[in-house]
């Protein structure tokens, strides 16, 4: 899965950071936030890819708060593919997450399936409305 999405080319062995927006923000929302954060590190910000009402979001909802719950799990999956990608291309030694509120809901929903494409999350304003499996890996 390709998105749009803004990169900036770190130094290598620097850690790697993803920034998802919230509902109706782009790339752009973070990703200078993050590059002022990690000074030489590799950043990626990809677009959520899906509309509602011309905000962009990174999965569909049925109405305010109540998810699409198989669509959440399919962009997941595509979503846990493009962090696979970038994540080898840049070959970074360490992985982190910074989403808001959409972005955040998918970061924690690729994190939940995937424990090991992110070492660190930073979720701002989420909502989980499922109940999670134990984790023991994540902290």
């Amino acid at each position: 899965m390709s998105y749009i999405a803004k990169r900036t080319k770190g130094a290598p062995g620097a850690p790697l950071a993803f920034t998802f927006h919230g509902t109706g923000g782009t790339e752009d929302q973070f990703h200078g936030f993050v590059e002022q954060l990690i000074p030489g590190g590799h950043v990626t910000s990809p677009r959520g890819d899906v509309s509602e009402m011309g905000a962009a979001r990174f999965f569909r909802r049925t109405g305010e708060g109540v998810y699409d719950m198989d669509d959440l799990a399919q962009r997941t999956a595509q979503m846990a593919a493009f962090m696979a990608n970038e994540r080898d291309a840049a070959q970074s030694t360490r992985t982190i997450g910074l989403g808001y509120s959409n972005g955040a809901n998918i970061l924690a929903s690729v994190a939940l399936d995937h424990p090991e494409l992110v070492d660190d999350l930073v979720l701002l304003h989420p909502l989980t409305p499922w109940d999670p499996a134990p984790q023991p890996g994540l902290k």
